[in-house]
């Protein structure tokens, strides 16, 4: 139990995470992810939400500790290097294939991501990866994001009482190391998959514990990546997926860009 006045000091502290400025106009609609709280990314097959969880932590510039059990190392490290530089990551995977690694060793030195590679780790190994990390730099990272809830393994296995209860792990997690956690999770493959799906869409019912939800898509046949906000403890939401907010997606080079800034309009 603490005080009102301890309480006030806690909420003080949850500080909004750094703005991303390709993100405009989803600030400027009331989202505001903060420090020590849940932020869930979710979509279709195909909606390009590791790709954009990567790039979002990259260009919020903060310390990170990835759980890439979905994608491989070098997929996650080709991403990287291809948002840095601009190259096409087919170019990077070719350079890294005949023994370019030296060469783009100068575009990752000052990356604050570090990254677990498990490809089904428990919660025990999430807490195992925080203890080696905390030994490393004497503190929490600030963001931990996790690619994606259906690879975390947990005890009552993979049906949804399993993924409820890594849900409210993880949301505990968020408030005991003050950390954002940003969990990855899959929508159920119904509707229109070049739109946002609704809230209700995501699997296992897990939308009670983050307190933010995006649910995003990507329309290939016009290069247009939308974000909807279905859930936004403390502001504007839309639970149907109908509000969006379109950005560029150049897959090719793993970025994203402000749809405006293309001519676009939506």
């Amino acid at each position: 139990m603490i005080t009102a006045a301890r309480a006030l000091g806690l909420a003080a502290g949850s500080e909004p995470l750094p703005e991303v400025g390709a993100l405009k106009s989803l600030y400027d609609y009331g989202f505001r992810p903060r420090a020590g709280q849940v932020m869930m990314i979710a979509g279709q097959p195909g909606s390009l939400k590791s790709m954009f969880a990567q790039w979002y932590v990259t260009n919020m510039g903060i310390p990170t500790l990835y759980f890439c059990a979905d994608s491989d190392s070098n997929t996650a490290i080709t991403r990287l290097i291809a948002e840095r530089t601009g190259y096409l990551t087919d170019q990077i995977v070719e350079a890294l294939e005949n023994g370019g690694e030296e060469y783009y060793e100068s575009y990752l030195k000052d990356s604050k991501i570090h990254f677990c590679f498990d490809s089904g780790p428990t919660l025990g190994d999430i807490a195992d990866e925080l203890e080696a990390y905390i030994e490393l730099w004497d503190r929490f990272p600030r963001v931990i994001l996790i690619d994606n809830l259906l690879n975390v393994e947990a005890e009552l296995g993979e049906d949804f009482s399993g993924m409820r209860l890594i849900a409210k792990e993880l949301h505990r997690l968020s408030r005991e190391t003050g950390a954002a956690v940003i969990v990855l999770h899959h929508m159920r493959e119904v509707g229109n998959p070049l739109a946002p799906q609704p809230r209700s869409e995501l699997q296992g019912k897990v939308a009670q514990l983050p307190e933010r939800i995006l649910s995003v898509a990507f329309d290939h046949t016009q290069g247009c990546f939308r974000i909807a906000v279905v859930k936004n403890r403390g502001g504007p939401s839309d639970s149907t997926g109908g509000t969006s907010f379109p950005l560029r997606a150049d897959p090719a080079r793993a970025s994203f860009f402000p749809w405006s800034s293309f001519g676009g309009t939506w």
